[in-house]
């Protein structure tokens, strides 16, 4: 029904990629233990191959994302590609030659999971201390709800945590406290993962950076600042695509349907 109802003229869709929230199996056809979704082992690849008569990719959001910024986003081309997002949790994707980087069970890149804190703050994974627990956005939030009480007006946001922290009063000091915690430590986790990864470039995006735009100047001074100069001194900085760009285009590069290629760019001799 839903190939039937293309618009007239269109072409039926030849492939169909998806980029998911959480790790996705060995095989590239199972969702599990996605964070935000009811579909913990939810045989997604198969069930739309076999329903659709699709060629059909699935890979982890984070990955998609990355894969899309090397293609069409303000860094593309350059690799390594680092690409950190910062949204209702962290998602991480790294382009090597080509490609994303998948790991040898395909789970590579849970550093929102990795340490920050040891048995500090309670994440939503259940773990103890994570960076996510930290500089999450559902952290942050979560931790406005309980230390600010009812947001100005409907649900806590990370922009509205940042409103009452610059508008001063009795609230303010204990929101900047909640800010100030998560930008050490968004730019700790950047400078360790640009650290352990020497990329070329570096993305940084995701609803955290949208609802508090300065935490970018922020996080590459942390970065530069922490790290050693081979690590940042060729190191470039670049904001994500805007809205689900980035993913869609990883999501349709996935299913190798089309022939998607980063535009060819000039570079200084030597880089």
């Amino acid at each position: 029904r839903v190939l039937g109802s293309l618009p007239p003229g269109a072409e039926p869709p030849g492939a169909a990629g998806f980029g998911v929230a959480g790790l996705i199996s060995p095989d590239g056809n199972e969702v599990v233990e996605p964070p935000n979704l009811p579909l913990d082992r939810c045989d997604l690849g198969r069930h739309v191959a076999a329903a659709f008569g699709l060629r059909t990719a699935l890979l982890n959001d984070g990955r998609a994302s990355a894969w899309g910024e090397f293609l069409r986003g303000h860094a593309a081309g350059d690799d390594p590609l680092l690409c950190l997002f910062f949204g209702t949790g962290i998602g991480i994707g790294l382009i090597a030659g080509g490609a994303p980087y998948r790991g040898a069970a395909n789970a590579a890149g849970e550093i929102g999971h990795t340490i920050h804190v040891p048995d500090g703050r309670p994440c939503p994974c259940g773990g103890l201390g994570h960076f996510e627990a930290y500089c999450g956005g559902r952290a942050i939030t979560e931790r406005a709800a309980a230390d600010l009480g009812k947001a100005p007006a409907g649900n806590w946001t990370v922009g509205a945590v940042v409103q009452v922290a610059a508008a001063g009063g009795s609230e303010a000091a204990r929101a900047a406290r909640i800010l100030v915690e998560a930008e050490a430590a968004a730019g700790a986790l950047v400078a360790n993962a640009c650290t352990l990864l020497n990329p070329r470039a570096c993305v940084l995006g995701g609803g955290v950076l949208e609802g508090w735009p300065d935490l970018f100047d922020r996080v590459v001074a942390q970065v530069r600042r922490t790290t050693r100069r081979a690590i940042h001194g060729g190191l470039r900085f670049v904001r994500s695509l805007g809205g689900s760009d980035a993913i869609l285009w990883g999501a349709a590069a996935a299913t190798g349907a089309l022939d998607l290629r980063p535009p060819a760019r000039q570079r200084p001799a030597g880089s």
